[in-house]
Formats: C-alpha cells, sequence, structure tokens
C-alpha cells in the first residue's frame, strides 16, 4: 500500500468516527435527524473555533453552510459562493453536496419532508439557529417533530477548542460622535416606542461593539467580544467575562453607568425579572436557547421587526467617515507597495500564491493604525479564481505564471476603519475569453459606481446595472453585488445589499453615510475568475422637483488593471470615469509614497487611457 493511499484510509477514518458518535448521541435521544448551523449564540458570520460544529464535522471551512445528519446520510447545504471548495473539501463518501440555489436542488425543509416520516423527531443546537431561521425551516416541514437541544459537543468533540478571552479595548473618541450612554438612550427609546419594553437584549456582536464604543479580539477578523447587553428602564448590564476588562474599560463602564457580570450569568439575570413582570423585547437574531429559556421561566418578550441599532450602525456618523477614509488611505498605500513589488518580484523569483497574500499582509502591517486583516485573503491564481471564495493552503497552492489572471481580495481593520478591496490582475498573455469577461466586469463595476438615484431605492433596483453588460453577453454571477462594510467592525455589514434575488434582498433603502461594496464579477470553473470592487460611501447628489438623489464616493484608493481591458468596449463615459478615478487615486497618494519607484509605478498604472 502506498503512503498516500494509506493517509488517504486513515483520513476517512477520522471523519467516519466524527459522524459515528453524533448518530450513537441522536439514537439515544430519538432522533432522526440533527441541523447543524454555521453560526453561534449572536448569529455570526465569522465564529469563535469553539461553535465550528460545522466544519469539524465535514472538513468543509467556508463561511455559510448548513449540516444535516440522518442514520443514513449527511448533507451540506451552501451557496454558489462555495459550490467547488465544497466539492474539493468534503468526502463523496459521506456527505452529499447540495448546491443551495440551484433549480434541482431542494430546501433543508422539502429534503426533509421528502425523506422523513410523519412526526420524525428533528433536532437542531438551539444556541445555534435564530428563532427567525428556524421558523423558516420549519414552515416547509411542519409535520416533523421539531426540538430545540442543549449543546453536546462538549462530550462529541474530544479536545474542543475553549472560548476566547482576548482583551477588550476602547475605541478611539475621534471615531465615534456619540457616548455609549447617548447611544443606549436612543435605542431604548425606540424600542419603547415598539412595544413599551422594560428591557431589551442585544446578541449580536457587532451591535454591542459599536453601541459602546467597546472593540475586542474574540472572534478572528472582526473586532468584537463574546457578550450579551441588556438595556432597560432602571439598569444596563453587559455580560461579558470579567478577566477581558482593562483597569481603563471598567472605569469606563461604571462612567457609563453599565454594570458587569459573568458571560454565562445570562438566564440567572433573565429568571430574576420574570418576578417583577417585565417584558423584555428581543431582535429577530435571538437564539432559539435563549427564547427557549425565556418561556420555560415564564418571562414576557416580544420579538422586534428588526434591531434599532443594525441601522444605526450602517449610517456612519461624520467621525466614523473620517475614520473609514484614512483607513482607505493607508490600505491604498500597502496596496500600491505590494502591486510594485509584485510586478518586479514575477521577473526575479517564483511568487505562490501564498508568498503573494504573505506579501500583502506583510505591507498591510506596516501602515499606522492596521491591527488585523478584515477577512482571509483570496488570493486566487488561474482556475483557483473561479473559486469564488478560495483560500491558498499549502496543498492547493500553485506558483503564478507571466499568464492569465491573478484574483485578489484582501481587507484590513483599522482602528477608524475596515476595507474591502478586490483586484484582478493580467499578469501576462491573456485568453480573449479572459479578456472580453474582464471588460465586462469593469463596465458594470463602473455602471453602478457612476449610478445617481433616488433617495428610498433599494439595493435590489440597482444591481442590474452591475450586471447589464455581461448579461447582453450570456455571463453571470451568482453573488450580491454589494454588501455594508463595518466602521472598524465586521467587513460584512447589514441591513442594506445589493443584490438581483429579491427572496434574498433586505430591500432596506440606501441612505446617506452608508458603506457598501460594488463587486460584480465573472467566473469560468476551471479556467479563471474576475472581480473587481471598491467599497463606496453613500452621499447626496442633487435635489430636483422629482426629488433627492443620492449617488456613491468610492473610498477605496487602487488602481484598476487596465492591461486587460478591451478598451473599443469601453464608451467614452466609462473611460471618462476610469480617467477621473486614477486621477484621485494618483493625486492622493502619491505625497503618502516615500519611495520613487512607487510613485513613479502608481503614476504609469493610473495614466490616462488611450481614445479607441
Amino acid at each position: 500500500m502506498s503512503e498516500n493511499t494509506h493517509s488517504r484510509k486513515m483520513e476517512n477514518k477520522e471523519k467516519t468516527s466524527k459522524l459515528l458518535p453524533v448518530r450513537m448521541w441522536m439514537s439515544l435521544q430519538g432522533l432522526e435527524a440533527l441541523i447543524v448551523f454555521t453560526s453561534d449564540p449572536h448569529n455570526g458570520e465569522y465564529i469563535p473555533d469553539y461553535w465550528k460544529l460545522r466544519e469539524y464535522l465535514c472538513n468543509f471551512t467556508g463561511s455559510a453552510g448548513t449540516l444535516v445528519i440522518t442514520h443514513e446520510e449527511a448533507l451540506l447545504w451552501t451557496d454558489s459562493r462555495y459550490y467547488i471548495q465544497a466539492a474539493e473539501q468534503l468526502d463523496a463518501s459521506l456527505f452529499t453536496l447540495m448546491k443551495d440555489g440551484s433549480p434541482d436542488t431542494p430546501s433543508i425543509g422539502e429534503w426533509l419532508t421528502d425523506h422523513l416520516n410523519e412526526d420524525a423527531s428533528v433536532a437542531v443546537i438551539g444556541e445555534q439557529v435564530s428563532v427567525a431561521e428556524l421558523e423558516a425551516i420549519k414552515q416547509e416541514a411542519q409535520h416533523l417533530d421539531w426540538q430545540c437541544h442543549d449543546d453536546p459537543f462538549n462530550e462529541l468533540w474530544p479536545e474542543r477548542p475553549h472560548l476566547p478571552t482576548g482583551l477588550l479595548s476602547l475605541q478611539s473618541p475621534e471615531h465615534t460622535e456619540m457616548s455609549a450612554a447617548e447611544k443606549i438612550k436612543i435605542v431604548f427609546d425606540e424600542v419603547q416606542r415598539q412595544t413599551e419594553a422594560n428591557y431589551f437584549l442585544i446578541n449580536d456582536l457587532a451591535e454591542i461593539a459599536w453601541l459602546l464604543n467597546l472593540r475586542g479580539n474574540d472572534v478572528e477578523f472582526n473586532p468584537v467580544f463574546l457578550s450579551y447587553l441588556l438595556i432597560g428602564i432602571d439598569e444596563d448590564i453587559l455580560f461579558v467575562d470579567k478577566q477581558k476588562l482593562t483597569p481603563e474599560v471598567s472605569q469606563y463602564l461604571t462612567e457609563q453607568r453599565i454594570s458587569v457580570t459573568a458571560y454565562s450569568n445570562l438566564e440567572p439575570i433573565i429568571t430574576q425579572l420574570s418576578r417583577h413582570d417585565t417584558l423584555v423585547a428581543l431582535p429577530p437574531s435571538a437564539n432559539c436557547a435563549t427564547v427557549a429559556m425565556m418561556r420555560a421561566e415564564g418571562v414576557r418578550h416580544v420579538f422586534l421587526k428588526s434591531s434599532p441599532v443594525e441601522l444605526m450602525k450602517a449610517v456612519k456618523c461624520v467621525a466614523e467617515i473620517a475614520g473609514m477614509r484614512e483607513a482607505m488611505l493607508q490600505d491604498g498605500v500597502a496596496m500600491v507597495q505590494f502591486l510594485r513589488w509584485l510586478e518586479a518580484a514575477m521577473k526575479t523569483e517564483e511568487v505562490t500564491e501564498i508568498k503573494a497574500e504573505k506579501a500583502l499582509t506583510q505591507f498591510r502591517s506596516q501602515r499606522p493604525g492596521f491591527e488585523q486583516l478584515s477577512f482571509a485573503t483570496i488570493a486566487a491564481y488561474g482556475a483557483h479564481g473561479a473559486i469564488v471564495h478560495y483560500e491558498a493552503e499549502p496543498h492547493t497552492d500553485i506558483p503564478l505564471r507571466p499568464e492569465s489572471l491573478f484574483l485578489l481580495d484582501s481587507g484590513g481593520q483599522y482602528t477608524g476603519g475596515t476595507t474591502d478591496i478586490t483586484r484582478t490582475l493580467a499578469l501576462g498573455t491573456l485568453t480573449d475569453e479572459e479578456r472580453r469577461a474582464y471588460t465586462l466586469v469593469l463596465k458594470g463595476h463602473i455602471a453602478l459606481s457612476r449610478c445617481r438615484f433616488p433617495e428610498g431605492s433599494t439595493g435590489l433596483q440597482l444591481d442590474l446595472a452591475a450586471r447589464y453588460a455581461m448579461w447582453q453577453q450570456g455571463y453571470d454571477f451568482g453573488h450580491g453585488t454589494g454588501h455594508g462594510v463595518g466602521a472598524h467592525l465586521c467587513v460584512h455589514e447589514g441591513p442594506m445589499q445589493i443584490r438581483k434575488n429579491p427572496r434574498a434582498c433586505t430591500l432596506v433603502p440606501l441612505a446617506e453615510g452608508m458603506v457598501i461594496t460594488n463587486e460584480p464579477g465573472i467566473y469560468v470553473e476551471g479556467k479563471f475568475g474576475v472581480r473587481i470592487e471598491n467599497t463606496l460611501l453613500v452621499r447626496k447628489s442633487i435635489e430636483t422637483p422629482f426629488g433627492r438623489f443620492l449617488e456613491f464616493e468610492p473610498l477605496t484608493l487602487c488602481p484598476i488593471d487596465t492591461k486587460p481591458i478591451v478598451l473599443s468596449w469601453l464608451t467614452d463615459d466609462e473611460r471618462e470615469w476610469l480617467n477621473a478615478y486614477h486621477a484621485r487615486v494618483r493625486q492622493t497618494l502619491i505625497p503618502m509614497l516615500d519611495d520613487e519607484a512607487d510613485r513613479q509605478w502608481l503614476t504609469e498604472a493610473t495614466r490616462e487611457l488611450p481614445t479607441v
């Protein structure tokens, strides 16, 4: 037996062993199915290792996916961003990939209805799923016996990681305009206006961090900390482990009149509220375990349609916008330094995806205010670019060659803001299809960037701008066109979106002060991927007898590669927009560059496009 064959068999045995204890536990509980979501008690997208149950069980590392385990099958639902990645990471002998969103793929509720008997017991782990998400699935499988269970994986997962214990820090006053006490009052007044509740329980980590003007490092790429926040008429309570509090943060919380108790004390505190006939308001993201606990203790509660914090956080204040601008400025310098280095390095040495990724991180780390990456860098060469959320690993790492396209999607967390940028680079000779696809993506990117739209418009209405040119040539992409970006918070932020699917889009109107991405793409499996992304600020434009209009301002400062463009496909307006954008990038960044070689590279990279 070869060493590779033996290694694969051992790996399969390890994966099988992870499912066996789960199925034994299901048998003891009388369950026919277990649903494992990709989430934590706070409905997070990026989650601490402690709650990465789905990844532990099936080896799929994507940020979105739901695993359904029965006694005979194990199935993973994930969306189009991860079809290719999931197919590579799943053991097909153990797991079935369900391509969520594909016309031939049933939803989880539909599949359960078709494959389980009436009244079959189906369990979810209460901490891992919100009431809203579970209700949506239950609506399609009402005949089943749905059960909310405590997390059993402390026994089922040997050597389960511990909960994180990072320290909290104060967000700089220069990047905030209101104190925590002022924000809390506005939020609670709105909650009482809607419900007359005595308390409002917040479980979203980014909302808590923003509301309190605090940051943490409990979740990779996101400056948040594990906590709950209960705000009320008489008191505000932060549930967080006290060893995370520095003396400065403890003093600050005291000044803001916020009491602190342990993260694990939520249940006893809520139980106390039941004795005073209080009404607790909950956001839609509240997890099932919390709601089940309230019902068991007889606590009166009501759900809000949305958390008032979410929209407040999405509309950036002047100080936050200034912090975002500074972050984009520092990030732009790092990007220029990296791009110039990459061009030179490829002439003298072998540069792989991972080497390029590490070099970019190193350039970012040298910039003032940089703290960490805002997500795992996507450094995808050639065919890897078609894997929308590809992440290079030692066994997939390949060298960059002087041909084809290199897709680089990356971002940083800075003390004042969060960045998210994608550039697709021509490394040498391109095929006609690569050049056509690149130009179509660029046309879509420019069309959305140039949009002027009436106040009250949603991302569903604007999405067509990014897709129109590629649709005419028979191309499309499966992911959203734009997502909100936090101010030194999560790189993916709601509630606004730019998407084509009305069922998936939140339909929240874009408003002045929101920050959102513009990232159309084209992905040809087995060949290449193209994506061009800037982060945009929504600002006021003009006012006419027909109403008030808004527009976008690109905050991202970095050249867009002009080498792959089919120049004859650009209109005069598109050429004018790109030339103006490049002039702004050049004028803004050159004074920040100390190295003459960097300045010369930037000047060349942003020169005006020739007329055709």
